[in-house]
C-alpha cells in the first residue's frame, strides 16, 4: 500500500493521508496486566505476609498465648541443669509415655520434650530448665505458630496438593506482578505527579503504593524464588532435573533412602515438614543388640567433643538398632548459632550403646545446589543475618500487608461510580513485539502454572471478554 491515497474530485485531485498506525499505551497495557496479576496475588501474598511474620516470631507468639509454659524465670546467677535430670522428671510425671525427642533452649526458654500418647498423638512437655520441674504440656495445633506454619504452605487444603498449588500459582504471578509494577512506576511518573498536582482524590496513595512498592518488588522476587524449591510442581521438577544431574536441591546423595527425614517428622512436636537438607542426610545404626544404653547427657558430650555447635535437638533411638541423632542445625528456632550461619549446621549419629559416631552429616556434605538453597531458606526465614534479617523481614511483611490493602483501596476511588471492575483500558500487544512473547514464553516455561494460568486469561481475554459486549463492559477492555 503506498504511503498516500490519491482522490479525484471533478477535475481535481485530492490526495488523502494514510491512516495512522495507532500508537501502543504502553502505560495502561501494563497497568492492565499488573490489575490482572493483582487479582491472583493479593489474597495469596496478604496471606503469606501474615503467616509469615507470625511464623518467623513463633516463640514470642507461642510464648503469650501459653503463659509460663514456654518461657519461665531465669532465677538469679542459676545455670541450666543437665537434660538427664529433665527427662527425669517427664518420665516420673508421665511413666506410660516414650519420648521421641528432645528440644534443648537457652535463656529464658524451656527445654521441650516431645512424648508420645497412647493414642499416637504426639505431646510437647515443656521443663523448666533451672528447676527440672514440668512447666506444662501442649500439642502443636494447640500452638499458633503451628497453624501458621500450614495455612503458609497450603492455606490448610492439604488435599492433593490443592494448596500447595494455588500457593504456587499466586508466587508465580507475583513475579509478573513485580516486574509489570516496576515498568509503570517509571511509565507512571509523569500521570502520578499530575494527579498530585492536581490533588486527585486518591493520588496521595498511589504515590506511597509506587514509592513502597519498588524496594518490596525487589523483596518478593527474592523471597518467592528462594521460596519455590519448596513448592508441589517447580520445586519437585527441579529437584528431579537436578538429580537427574547428580545434584540435589536438599541433599549430597540423590534419590539415596534415608530414615532421618521421617524421624524428624515422626519426632519434631510440629506438624511441619523435615528440615531441608538435614533430613535427606543418611543415618548409622547401633552395632550392639545388648548393653545398657547410654544417656542423654554422653550423647550431648560426645557432639560437643565432635564440634557441634549447641544447643542440640536430640532424636532418641528408634528401635534396638536406633542413634542419638544430634543435630544443630536451622529449623527447630532453640537458638543454636546454626540458624544465622547455615554453615555450621551439622548432624551427629550416636552409637545409643556404645557412644561411638557412627555418622555425621553437614553443610560441607551437602551439593552446591542444597548449599544454596539452604542459605536461600534462612534469608526466607529472616534468620541469615541474624536480628538484622529479622527486623528486616517484619518490616517487608507489613509493607507487604500496606501493598495489599491499598491496592484494593485505590481501585475503589478510581472506579467510582463507574460501573464493572473498571480495570484499565488497554491490551498487552503481545503478538507485535517479539521481545515480549519471548519473556512471556521464558517465564510460562520457567514458571509451569503461571504459563498454563497465562494461556487460560488470554483464551478468556481474547475469546470471550472481548467479544462479548456485557462481558467487554463488565471488565472495561478497550
Amino acid at each position: 500500500m503506498s504511503a498516500v491515497q490519491t482522490e479525484t474530485v471533478g477535475r481535481s485531485p485530492v490526495v488523502a493521508p494514510a491512516p495512522r498506525r495507532r500508537k501502543t499505551n504502553w502505560y495502561g497495557a501494563f497497568w492492565r496486566w499488573h490489575f490482572y496479576g493483582s487479582l491472583i496475588v493479593i489474597p495469596v501474598l496478604f496471606v503469606l505476609a501474615v503467616t509469615g511474620m507470625t511464623y518467623m516470631f513463633r516463640y514470642e507468639v507461642d510464648a503469650f498465648t501459653h503463659p509460663g509454659i514456654l518461657a519461665v524465670t531465669v532465677p538469679e546467677g542459676a545455670e541450666r541443669q543437665e537434660l538427664s535430670a529433665q527427662e527425669e522428671a517427664v518420665r516420673e510425671a508421665f511413666p506410660d509415655r516414650p519420648i521421641l525427642s528432645v528440644i534443648d533452649h537457652t535463656g529464658e526458654r524451656s527445654t521441650v520434650f516431645v512424648t508420645e500418647r497412647a493414642d499416637g498423638v504426639n505431646v510437647n512437655v515443656y521443663v523448666d530448665p533451672y528447676t527440672a520441674t514440668v512447666s506444662g504440656e501442649l500439642t502443636a495445633d494447640q500452638l499458633v505458630s503451628d497453624w501458621a506454619e500450614r495455612i503458609h504452605g497450603d492455606l490448610l487444603i492439604g488435599e492433593e496438593g490443592i494448596g500447595d498449588r494455588i500457593i504456587e500459582l499466586g508466587g508465580s504471578w507475583a513475579i509478573v506482578l513485580t516486574i509489570t509494577g516496576f515498568i509503570i512506576f517509571f511509565l507512571g511518573r509523569r500521570p502520578r505527579k499530575a494527579a498530585q498536582d492536581r490533588r486527585m482524590k486518591g493520588s496521595r496513595l498511589r504515590g506511597w503504593h509506587a514509592i513502597v512498592g519498588l524496594p518490596v518488588g525487589l523483596g518478593i522476587l527474592m523471597l518467592v524464588i528462594s521460596g519455590l524449591p519448596w513448592t508441589g510442581v517447580w520445586g519437585s521438577v527441579a529437584q528431579d532435573a537436578a538429580a537427574g544431574n547428580g545434584l540435589s536441591l536438599w541433599g549430597e546423595d540423590p534419590g539415596a533412602q534415608s530414615t532421618i527425614d521421617e524421624l524428624i517428622e515422626r519426632t519434631s512436636g510440629t506438624n511441619a515438614e523435615a528440615g531441608w537438607a538435614v533430613g535427606n542426610g543418611p543415618t548409622g545404626t547401633s552395632q550392639a543388640v545388648e548393653g545398657t544404653p547410654i544417656s542423654i547427657d554422653d550423647a550431648v558430650a560426645t557432639a560437643r567433643a565432635e564440634g557441634a555447635p549447641e544447643p542440640y535437638s536430640i532424636i532418641y533411638p528408634d528401635g534396638e538398632t536406633g542413634v542419638f541423632s544430634v543435630t544443630s542445625s536451622q529449623w527447630d528456632d532453640n537458638g543454636n548459632p546454626a540458624e544465622s550461619e547455615v554453615s555450621l549446621e551439622r548432624t551427629i549419629h550416636i552409637d545409643q550403646y556404645s557412644g561411638d559416631v557412627v555418622g555425621t552429616y553437614g553443610y560441607d556434605d551437602y551439593s552446591i545446589a542444597a548449599q544454596v538453597v539452604s542459605q536461600g531458606i534462612a534469608v526466607h526465614e529472616g534468620r541469615r543475618l541474624g536480628a538484622t534479617n529479622t527486623v528486616l523481614s517484619a518490616m517487608f511483611c507489613v509493607a507487604v500487608m500496606f501493598m495489599c490493602v491499598s491496592a484494593p483501596i485505590m481501585w475503589w476511588t478510581r472506579r467510582g461510580t463507574a460501573s464493572g471492575i473498571r480495570a484499565p483500558r488497554a491490551k498487552l500487544p503481545i503478538w507485535g513485539s517479539w521481545l515480549l512473547i519471548t519473556v512471556m514464553v521464558a517465564l510460562g516455561v520457567f514458571l509451569p502454572l503461571f504459563g498454563l494460568s497465562l494461556i487460560v486469561i488470554l483464551a478468556l481475554d481474547q475469546l470471550l471478554i472481548r467479544r462479548i459486549p456485557r462481558m467487554k463492559k463488565l471488565f472495561g477492555s478497550a
